[in-house]
């Protein structure tokens, strides 16, 4: 995954400038879980785990309406979890809306997710409400947030005026 916290590039920027670390690493990598590259140097601090349900990054929107993702990783998959607002339009404005989807990262940081049925404090979304063909949402990962470009996912499921593209600044960890 393209996802590493500012910990982990730090500890494999140790690990391969350490030759003392990188000899005494196995060479067998049947005999550890982890590869030689990826293993901790003495005495450094092993990078914290999300805590179950904890999200593993959190991002921002505020413009053209305040929102906010969640991103969770869940095996080979991550999970987008969308808090948006209605873009500001006086009597007329949206109501808040949730959106969840789920997909792959490909090797060029972008995540294509589809939307799935899920059950939240703003909106339920079932199966049978997505149909046979879930609109994709592909978010592309940089260093400072994420852009992401909804396919018409708000449209379809949020108040007249809901809006899910734009760039999202990361806020926070779960670290």
């Amino acid at each position: 995954m393209r996802l590493l916290s500012i910990a982990a590039v730090g500890l494999l920027g140790l690990a391969a400038c350490n030759p003392a670390a990188a000899e005494s690493a196995p060479t067998d990598v049947t005999k550890t879980s982890q590869p030689a590259a990826l293993a901790t140097p003495k005495g450094a601090k092993t990078p914290a785990k999300p805590k179950a349900g904890a999200p593993a990054a959190l991002f921002e929107r505020d413009d053209p309406a305040k929102a906010t993702m969640a991103l969770n990783e869940e095996g080979s998959v991550w999970r987008l979890a969308f808090r948006v607002g209605g873009v500001p339009n006086g009597p007329a404005t949206a109501a808040d809306c949730e959106l969840q989807a789920v997909g792959p990262q490909d090797a060029d940081g972008v995540i294509a997710a589809r939307l799935v049925p899920f059950e939240g404090e703003l909106n339920v979304v079932t199966a049978a409400d997505i149909g046979t063909n879930a609109p994709v949402i592909q978010v592309r990962v940089g260093p400072e947030g994420v852009f992401v470009e909804d396919g018409a996912s708000a449209a379809r499921f949020c108040g007249m005026g809901s809006n899910i593209d734009g760039f999202y600044r990361r806020t926070g960890d779960s670290d």
